[in-house]
């Protein structure tokens, strides 16, 4: 099972954060949508109302769609955009519903800062140590970057650095590969290096302090790990039992979010579960399938919600998005990524 973005994002932190996802009393008030788009000139970062097909470009960018993903200020006036080879669906196992491309040897990394007001983007340098994981703002608008490093062998031989003239030495414990977080704040034009932390693989940039400032992000409002509900209803396991695939390994539990539950085929990950493609909508004790929904067991899937609106798409790269109210379904999209909830 390739689950290469989760490694970024640690399996304890999920519980420790408040999820992007709001429980709310049912609306009809129409969601508004933040995704990416294909465009002739590249990539456009767009807040979409998919009722009213009302579409304002934040921002056109020199880049192609694949591997997008987005950060929003806590004022809603910047914004950044992120395009990693690395930000991909990968199925639980075997071949993808939706299969993607693999990058072009002319893909690279790279990072645009939004001003989503005036509709610009300037690109950024990436930060200088490891490779760029996460991203985001903190509560006073700053850009924060987090990275993630392998060692040398200089560095594992010497069983540590210095670091603003303190010793960070690395603890093994057969916990997993030792690597290097760092964190940078994007200031004056410059990537400001503000801290760095021996870890692992396993706890990855969880142990530097400022990711817990870290505010709207797709990364977070499309990870596929969700907290299991048990079913204790024998007659809704009944009518689940005849979907129970073979592959993956797996269980049917609730997933509730908001004013939506879903029966859910669930990979066991730790304490939570991955949620896939194999679900059914649960109204008085019915499993419904949602028409227009094609996922599949093997699919890693993300539930987003708005009052009685229910948004789903692949986890991770936010792809093949279907938006429902009920079960009616009233846009989906094969071409945007990285579609979240604008929030409110």
């Amino acid at each position: 099972m390739k689950l290469l973005p989760l490694l970024l994002v640690p399996l304890t932190v999920l519980a420790q954060e408040r999820g992007p996802a709001r429980a709310s009393a049912p609306s009809t008030s129409e969601p508004t949508l933040s995704l990416l788009e294909p465009s002739a000139e590249g990539c456009e970062w767009v807040r979409f109302q998919p009722l009213t097909q009302a579409r304002q470009v934040l921002a056109r960018l020199a880049a192609g769609c694949q591997g997008g993903a987005t950060a929003l200020s806590h004022d809603g006036r910047r914004g950044a955009v992120r395009f990693w080879r690395g930000a991909v669906s990968a199925p639980v196992t075997g071949r993808p519903t939706f299969p993607e491309p693999f990058p072009s040897p002319a893909f690279r990394d790279r990072l645009f800062l939004v001003d989503v007001n005036a509709g610009t983007a300037q690109e950024l340098a990436l930060p200088g140590s490891g490779e760029l994981v996460e991203f985001g703002f903190d509560a006073t608008g700053r850009l924060l970057g987090l990275t993630l490093q392998r060692l040398t062998p200089e560095q594992e031989r010497a069983g540590g650095v210095e670091f603003n003239g303190a010793r960070i030495s690395f603890e093994l414990d057969g916990r997993g590969r030792p690597l290097l977080a760092h964190a940078f704040v994007w200031r004056d034009g410059a990537w400001s290096h503000q801290d760095m932390k021996a870890t692992t693989e396993a706890a990855g940039t969880r142990v530097l302090a400022l990711r817990a400032t870290l505010g709207e992000r797709s990364s977070r409002a499309l990870d596929p790990r969700f907290e299991p509900v048990e079913i204790e209803s024998d007659a809704l396991l009944d009518q689940l039992h005849p979907l129970t695939p073979e592959q993956p390994d797996g269980e049917w539990s609730l997933l509730v979010n908001g004013g939506t539950t879903l029966a859910i085929w669930g990979v066991p990950y730790g304490e939570q579960a991955l949620a896939t493609g194999l679900l059914r909508k649960v109204e008085r004790g019915k499993a419904l399938a949602l028409p227009g929904f094609d996922y599949r067991a093997n699919d890693l899937t993300r539930l987003q919600t708005q009052g009685a609106f229910l948004l789903l798409s692949l986890a991770d790269s936010g792809g093949h998005p279907r938006l429902y109210r009920g079960r009616k379904l009233l846009w989906r999209s094969e071409s945007a990524r990285a579609v979240t909830i604008w929030p409110r």
